[in-house]
């Protein structure tokens, strides 16, 4: 079965050239979504994912319609490859992981975002020795901060003089209830 992906990023733009690009290429069902291609929780892609069965193809109108970044492609084509779907690109034919030359690419795609990922992992790794040399403090900073224990102190004033339930003082002070029986607990005001 060929299964259509069609996706725009705002409400003004219009999904219907796609999905008539779609029609002419003989998809029997098409999935879409409006939504940012950074969103992670796609409904139309989560639903596709869902449908699609070994043997389907899955096809786009082209790559970032369906593909956030390199990362999110190779990690989308290796779910394809485990599900035994296959991914092709209608403007896009060398994106077709039913050829020799689709599958040569997307290796290298993918060899290029493992690369990247390693680039990344090595710098940070480096970064955070320097930061140990230099005595630097990492991680997050320990205690409460200032605007917090503000805060507390606001909530906890409405609480026991103006009698409001917690929840209502950390409302009015913009505290959330966790934070505020965190300072509590650690806290001997």
């Amino acid at each position: 079965m060929i299964i259509g992906y069609a996706r725009v990023s705002t409400k003004d733009q219009n999904l219907e050239n796609q999905i008539d690009l779609l029609n002419q290429h003989k998809c029997e069902k098409i999935f879409s979504d409006v939504a940012s291609g950074v969103k992670e929780d796609r409904k139309g892609l989560l639903e596709l994912l869902g449908f699609a069965r070994p043997g389907d193809t899955i096809l786009v109108y082209k790559n970032d319609r369906i593909f956030r970044s390199l990362k999110n492609m190779v990690d989308l084509i290796e779910t394809f490859n485990q599900k035994k779907i296959h991914f092709k690109s209608i403007t896009e034919p060398e994106f077709d992981t039913q050829s020799a030359n689709g599958k040569f690419l997307l290796q290298i795609f993918s060899a290029v975002a493992e690369f990247e990922r390693n680039l990344i992992s090595e710098r940070t790794k480096h970064g955070l020795e320097g930061a140990r040399r230099r005595n630097k403090n990492l991680g997050r900073p320990k205690g409460v901060s200032k605007e917090t224990l503000e805060k507390y102190q606001f909530a906890k004033h409405l609480y026991d003089n103006k009698k409001l339930s917690i929840d209502n003082a950390c409302k009015q002070a913009g505290l959330s209830k966790t934070s505020f029986y965190r300072v509590e607990k650690g806290s001997s005001i």
